[in-house]
């Protein structure tokens, strides 16, 4: 009892902290993005239609409940997607570790009190990944790792139940909704079944034949409801935004943590009992380095789900019971003093590549916000975080199909060289800067955001064929670190409290 009124009290301490501690990243960028789509399909655009996003609409749906319930009772929308998703990492760590205990796992009392510290992983060491669609879907993914770990131990328990099974499953089916090649996250874990029992039957399992049929039902819904994803927005987003690769970026920002990780973990498992819980998360662990490398953008929450799995191996290679004859006490008792400390100190060295923010400059957007009333705002440049969240921190209205301008960067990037494959990219880089061209001279925002370093659309903004003539009907208001802000030179508050210009039909 009084074990767990600790672990209760470090839990509620733990999001105490968290939420705190989460002014340091604010909103994420693209949950600050998801959050404006949503608020525009309540109020009537259509997805894919008049917003362009580059990923499947569950990305959309996700966040639509508490941005739906946060109008409906007026308030602001990201204080209930941050409570949506410390719900999230409630309820599925809460079920892991019900599943767990099922299970009868030897190391089940010590995980238990290890609660804080896994739920430490899903609060705290996201940073700038909390409340990323993959860090949701990752909450929801722990109880279906848990299973796999119970199904691996074959004869050691007894069969899990039907409906533990099909609850993991639909918890499971989230991470495979929000990007498809999750999926291996989920097979190579299953594997260590299959080998274990020798047979492919684990693979029929109930929890799999439900993540199967919700990933169909999906498909049907997004086939009926946004063919427009399927026959022109995916195949675009193919040839241009997933061709672009930065895989020196992921080596160097993500190889040493994840490296050093992976070796306490090896290294401590050496003399230690049965390792299913440990293993399954190994291999889901693995599976998600080969989805980081395959996306190749070195992006934070791409990171995460490889992470959250690794440290969480480590956890549970510490739960577990020491076998016998791990040589002399004098050792042991070493070995036992170091293994945490060595282990709080590599789980530190993970978190280093989520501390990173965009949180905005604070007398930048005080600047900005004091200048306009509710403006208008469209961006210039490649970098999702120069126009969010900051378009909402100053109260503005996002006006522009496209959250930023990655298409017209993709294909630019890829139109280097020769070739008719280059050839084609530039003509898809041409097109998109006379759109561009075409939206800001209907939509007239009252604030455009540029990004300083983005050389690719600085020289468009500078040629009287690209944006210049357009630019020339801007003035500066403000310039930050990474971001200036051009205010329409016409602009008048007032005229903004009257009502801004249409959004736009891309």
């Amino acid at each position: 009892m009084a074990s767990a009124r600790f672990v209760l009290a470090a839990l509620a301490a733990i999001t105490v902290f968290s939420v705190f501690y989460r002014q340091r990243w604010g909103t994420i960028t693209d949950t600050s993005w998801l959050i404006t789509v949503c608020e525009r399909v309540l109020a009537g655009e259509k997805l894919y239609v008049d917003l362009f996003e580059t990923n499947p609409p569950f990305s959309v749906w996700l966040y639509m409940p508490p941005v739906a319930l946060a109008q409906l009772l007026g308030v602001a929308p990201e204080i209930l997607v941050q409570g949506w998703t410390y719900l999230a990492a409630i309820m599925g760590l809460g079920f892991a570790g019900v599943i767990v205990r099922r299970a009868g796992f030897p190391e089940g009392r010590a995980l238990f009190r290890l609660a804080p510290a896994f739920y430490a992983l899903l609060v705290i060491m996201p940073g700038n990944a909390f409340s990323q669609r993959e860090h949701i879907a990752m909450a929801f993914f722990l109880p279906l790792l848990a299973l796999t770990a119970w199904r691996a131990r074959g004869e050691a328990s007894a069969a899990p139940p039907a409906k533990i099974a099909v609850l993991a499953g639909l918890c499971g089916s989230v991470l495979v909704l929000i990007k498809p090649y999750y999926a291996l996250m989920v097979l190579m874990p299953a594997l260590l079944v299959v080998i274990r029992q020798r047979s492919l039957r684990p693979l029929f399992a109930p929890e799999y034949w439900t993540i199967g049929s919700v990933c169909a039902a999906y498909l049907a819904l997004v086939t009926v409801f946004h063919r427009e994803f399927i026959g022109d927005v995916y195949p675009m987003v193919a040839e241009t935004y997933v061709q672009v690769r930065f895989l020196p970026t992921v080596l160097a920002r993500y190889a040493l943590p994840y490296a050093a990780v992976m070796a306490l973990v090896w290294f401590l498992s050496r003399r230690r009992g049965d390792q299913e819980l440990a293993t399954v998360a190994t291999l889901a662990s693995a599976a998600g380095i080969v989805c980081l490398v395959y996306q190749g953008k070195g992006f934070a929450y791409h990171a995460y789900p490889a992470f959250l799995c690794a440290v969480s191996a480590l956890l549970c290679v510490l739960a577990l019971p020491k076998t016998r004859g791990d040589g002399d006490a004098g050792r042991i008792s070493i070995r036992a003093v170091l293994a945490p400390v060595a282990s709080a100190a590599v789980i530190l060295f993970a978190f280093t590549p989520f501390r990173f923010t965009t949180l905005p400059d604070a007398a930048l957007v005080q600047a900005v916000s004091a200048a306009t009333d509710r403006p208008t705002v469209a961006q210039i440049g490649t970098d999702l975080a120069i126009g969010h969240p900051f378009s909402r921190m100053i109260g503005g209205r996002w006006v522009s199909a496209y959250s930023s301008d990655w298409l017209g960067s993709s294909a630019l990037m890829l139109g280097e060289g020769s070739g008719a494959q280059a050839a084609r990219h530039l003509a898809i880089a041409d097109d998109y800067v006379a759109r561009k061209r075409a939206e800001l001279e209907r939509t007239r925002p009252d604030i455009v955001l540029t990004q300083n370093n983005d050389i690719l659309w600085q020289k468009i903004m500078a040629e009287p064929a690209g944006l210049a003539p357009f630019l020339e009907n801007y003035r500066l208001l403000a310039e930050g670190r990474t971001r200036r802000v051009l205010i329409r030179k016409d602009y008048s508050p007032r005229a903004a409290m009257a009502g801004g210009p249409p959004m736009p039909q891309p």
